[in-house]
């Protein structure tokens, strides 16, 4: 696997965490509870994902 290949695998990753995390947020927007921990979690996670993808592409860059 040369370098283009991995850029182009790790691009794919990028933006299927970037799907899920939209439609995480779209869920989270969705619900019809109260501010709790547990969604204040699920803010974290989707954070937490965008940083993740961020970070993925910025090494598919490099590459």
């Amino acid at each position: 696997m040369d370098k283009l290949d991995i850029a182009d695998e790790l691009t794919t990753y990028t933006n299927q965490l970037d799907n899920i995390t939209e439609l995480m947020l779209t869920n989270i927007n969705n619900l019809e509870i109260s501010k709790c921990k547990e969604t204040d979690r699920l803010y974290f996670l989707t954070d937490y994902i965008k940083q993740v993808s961020n970070d993925l592409y910025k090494l598919a860059v490099k590459l």
